[in-house]
């Protein structure tokens, strides 16, 4: 038998079916070490238990999987400084921001994150920190500083690039380092200045290149693209997850270039697109509450400004068309702070028409699969690990109740408890 301290057992009103499509009602998720053992019945319950395992009555609450997130910056500041302070702060000074990050971010109940651009000096030992238990954060699966060209896109925390010999030997020092996956600029990106969003960083062959030599080390590949250049070469090249996936004409005067068939073959090769627009719902919403002015056009669209009605609407076609969707915020980008990753799930009920529990299933268990950790979380099953999230209220009727959790467990271990946080 398991020591007490070892041994849990979570009781709630709704706790998610193993689909994370539905509720089983006055449950209790038993938990042995970091994973979970079974889910009964509540009335199923042995009338020891209380002698036998510690017990948690959450309530009237809804116990769901840890949030999954794909897409974070952990030493970004989610201000509308943030390219400035990235870009001039100390390795001391980012740290302590990823630090203070990655606890505000587990506490709100996304229990695995992908970063996917931070700086290798404050990355790799942050999730180091995390996984020895000396400080709280997350799961994390890292790439380190993303790979772009001379001056492109983030450069000031990247890894500068040019030719395919040089990409190479990038791919092969972020494996070396620890990289879980390898993060391609395929395009120029709006956070910026000397980056163009219109127009490719890397060519198809380029990204092949990259692509192969990831995949000889048995890690994931992805790569940001604005344009719909870039995300051709992402689709030619096989790049796994494509995160925005916009399509930006390369003329400056241009406005958007859907290509169909491009979508087909992405769809057609399950290559997962990480649309981000949980970011953009917050930004929306913060000038809406504050009445703070529309944030500034970067000059390689000012042209012509394109509102997100227009990206949302070439998003259903991409949906439409089999492309599979996974739950990103880019935290740490400006108003995409590292507690709100929920954002996604909203934006996808209330930008593109999603149920619910769609948005929630993508939330946990979609991207937990499309992040290649789809086997070990994302579903409240036995086996798993125990990554839970408890929110007040029923998201499944109103997802804006997926917000902040009141209580977080990971790895079995409780480090939220009814709104007071443990650690």
């Amino acid at each position: 038998m398991s020591s007490q301290s070892d041994r849990k057992v979570f009781i709630a009103t709704r706790v998610a079916n193993e689909n994370v499509d539905g509720w089983l009602k006055d449950h209790a998720v038993v938990v042995d070490g970091e994973k979970i053992d079974s889910i009964v019945p509540k009335g199923q319950l042995p009338s020891d238990v209380a002698d036998t395992s510690d017990v948690f009555d959450l309530g009237d609450v809804s116990l769901l999987p840890g949030l999954v997130d794909a897409h974070c910056h952990m030493h970004c500041s989610a201000t509308v400084d943030a390219q400035a302070l990235a870009l001039t702060e100390d390795v001391q000074r980012l740290t302590m921001r990823a630090v203070t990050a990655m606890r505000k971010a587990v506490l709100a109940g996304t229990t695995t994150i992908r970063d996917l651009g931070a700086m290798n000096e404050v990355s790799f030992p942050v999730r180091a920190a995390v996984e020895s238990g000396a400080i709280p954060g997350p799961r994390m699966l890292l790439a380190g500083t993303p790979i772009t060209i001379t001056a492109g896109h983030c450069w000031f925390f990247g890894t500068q690039a040019d030719t395919t010999a040089e990409v190479i030997s990038a791919v092969r020092n972020q494996v070396r380092l620890g990289a879980n996956v390898i993060k391609m600029m395929a395009t120029g990106g709006m956070f910026t200045p000397t980056a163009n969003p219109r127009k490719p960083q890397y060519s198809a062959e380029t990204l092949k290149a990259a692509v192969q030599e990831a995949e000889r080390s048995g890690v994931q590949i992805v790569a940001h693209t604005l344009a719909a250049d870039g995300v051709q070469n992402c689709v030619e090249a096989g790049i796994h997850n494509l995160i925005h996936a916009r399509w930006y004409d390369q003329d400056p005067d241009g406005e958007l270039d859907y290509r169909p068939d491009v979508v087909k073959q992405m769809a057609d090769q399950g290559q997962w697109v990480d649309p981000t627009i949980g970011h953009h719902l917050l930004g929306v919403q913060t000038r809406d509450d504050e009445g703070l002015p529309a944030a500034p056009v970067h000059w390689a669209v000012s042209n012509k400004v394109i509102g997100d009605e227009a990206h949302v609407e070439l998003m259903m076609k991409m949906l439409d068309a089999g492309v599979r969707f996974t739950s990103g915020l880019d935290m740490g980008m400006p108003h995409a702070t590292h507690d709100m990753s929920a954002a996604n799930a909203w934006s996808y009920v209330e930008w593109l028409g999603w149920s619910p529990w769609k948005a929630i299933h993508t939330a946990t268990a979609a991207t937990a699969e499309a992040v290649r950790v789809g086997d070990i979380v994302g579903q409240i099953k036995p086996g798993m690990f125990a990554d839970l999230a408890a929110f007040t209220g029923d998201p499944a009727q109103n997802i804006r109740d997926l917000r902040i959790a009141s209580t977080v467990v990971q790895s079995g271990r409780v480090l939220k408890l009814n709104d007071r946080d443990l650690v």
